[in-house]
């Protein structure tokens, strides 16, 4: 089953064609769906995403157009991801074999849905971690952004890495859904750029702090601020986390959330 998608227009109708639109609907489809994005507020529904792959070398799927003009592909070493229901809800599903798996979910964003950081007033995703995996373990959001907020300038393109590990919060809930804020709890990030992790304690900081007028430069870094734009993002999970056994279900950035299932 390929990847599919339609973004679910507001006010739904009665029955399933009155609500979806997106990806071979014809063109009256199409016009429900931009009226619905108009004012960039939607929800985006993703499914059929399907990529296992038992062997130590990585495999990345063929970048897929999303109803919304975005793109998605998936990489993944040692691993697999799915769709799979938990809980009584259909989610984007994430298991790694060994503590050498490797799994990546990337969505690079339509030019009309860029957004600055200083507009990013909301960021967040539902998760679920089976008791399978150590407690110390999520799945881990990474922000594309050009860092000038130009999208002619290069070599100015990093990422902000969102993780557990750096929120000081304990263990991880597990088996059941939880809510990750990254906005609204002011999470730490740290920053990866021109090739490196800049994962040191004395580069990270809160996510105000990077989008703020003034920004925040780590150490032979990117000056990241409130002009730097959002291009794409990416969920990931592993390596070094050993086995691992997790869901997502719904991630909104900005005014766009993203249905997995």
């Amino acid at each position: 089953m390929p990847i599919t998608s339609f973004v679910e227009e507001e006010g739904r109708g009665n029955g399933r064609g009155h609500h979806e639109h997106g990806q071979g609907k014809g063109l009256g489809h199409q016009k429900h769906a931009e009226n619905a994005m108009a004012d960039g507020v939607y929800t985006l529904n993703i499914d059929g995403v399907s990529t296992v792959n038992a062997t130590a070398t990585n495999v990345a799927s063929a970048p897929v157009a999303l109803a919304d003009g975005g793109v998605i592909n998936t990489e993944v070493r040692q691993g697999a991801i799915t769709i799979g229901v938990v809980g009584g809800e259909e989610a984007l599903h994430l298991v790694t074999d060994a503590d050498n798996g490797r799994l990546r979910v990337n969505v690079g964003l339509d030019q009309d849905q860029h957004v600055a950081l200083g507009d990013l007033d909301t960021l967040k995703f539902d998760y679920y971690v089976d008791a399978s995996t150590r407690t110390g373990v999520i799945p881990v959001l990474r922000l594309i952004v050009d860092a000038d907020g130009d999208l002619a300038t290069t070599g100015d393109i990093g990422e902000l890495v969102f993780e557990w590990a750096y929120q000081g919060a304990g263990a991880v809930p597990q088996d059941s859904w939880r809510t990750a804020d990254l906005a609204g709890d002011d999470w730490v990030a740290w920053q990866r750029s021109l090739g490196q992790n800049r994962d040191q304690v004395a580069s990270m900081t809160e996510f105000s702090d990077w989008t703020d007028e003034d920004g925040f430069t780590p150490a032979g870094g990117l000056t990241f601020d409130a002009d730097s734009l959002v291009i794409g993002w990416s969920l990931a999970l592993g390596s070094g986390n050993g086995v691992t056994n997790a869901y997502v279900n719904t991630l909104t950035l900005g005014g766009t959330t993203y249905d997995f299932g």
